[in-house]
């Protein structure tokens, strides 16, 4: 709440909260510190593999794909409420665990009377990463999840070709889904991290991230594209 001051002279001023004091700003803190965690945590996994491996040609990344095409499925059928209007509009924690069964781990964060939930499921290297509000999903994140082999259309020359500003669903028609992907709504706000593995041209390790922000693509990063 507002505080007002009165100076030497009788005036008064409203002296608004830090934003770092906001619940909104604590809450979305932890989400963007799992989402980072979960995602490093799949990348770790995959150069671990990588690691092992004897063969280095683009060919032999592909190789290793995920087989749980139902689990994404079920991952995509998820609906991501708004964070800030209680969860209203995402699936219930019920909806999820019928769906996935139980979770491999569960963990709680309590801030200035905001309780988010934070639900792992793991299976063959897949890691879903499920943040609840009220009992309602406020964010999901897969990682580890390789869809199979499939024409390398985004090469360097077309990733320099796309600007801020085209849709997502443009994104997913021209170059297909990406492996993984986060998604999370805040007052209103949709922001999805897509992450490309596969169908992308490059070496072991190459990777395209495409942040949208409701459907609009803002930025864009890549490792080792050619």
């Amino acid at each position: 709440m507002a505080k007002k001051i009165k100076d030497d002279k009788g005036n008064v001023y409203i002296q608004k909260k830090p934003f770092y004091k906001r619940v909104w700003f604590w809450i979305l803190a932890i989400i963007v510190v799992f989402v980072v965690g979960g995602a490093l945590g799949g990348g770790s996994k995959n150069d671990s593999k990588s690691n092992n491996s004897t063969s280095t040609s683009s060919s032999s990344k592909d190789k290793v794909i995920s087989k749980d095409t139902e689990l994404r499925n079920k991952f995509d059928a998820i609906k991501v409420g708004d964070l800030m209007n209680s969860g209203n509009g995402g699936s219930t924690f019920d909806e999820v665990k019928a769906s996935l069964g139980s979770p491999n781990s569960t963990s709680t964060t309590d801030l200035q009377g905001v309780s988010v939930k934070t639900d792992t499921w793991s299976k063959n290297g897949v890691t879903i990463l499920i943040q609840f509000e009220n009992d309602k999903v406020v964010s999901k994140d897969i990682t580890g999840f390789k869809f199979k082999k499939r024409d390398e259309k985004l090469t360097l020359a077309e990733f320099n070709q796309i600007q801020n500003g085209v849709s997502y669903d443009e994104m997913v028609s021209k170059f297909g889904e990406p492996d993984s992907l986060n998604e999370m709504v805040i007052s209103g706000e949709t922001t999805l991290t897509a992450i490309w593995l596969t169908g992308i041209k490059g070496g072991l390790g190459a990777n395209v991230t495409l942040q949208f922000t409701n459907g609009q693509l803002t930025s864009k990063m890549q490792s080792e594209l050619e």
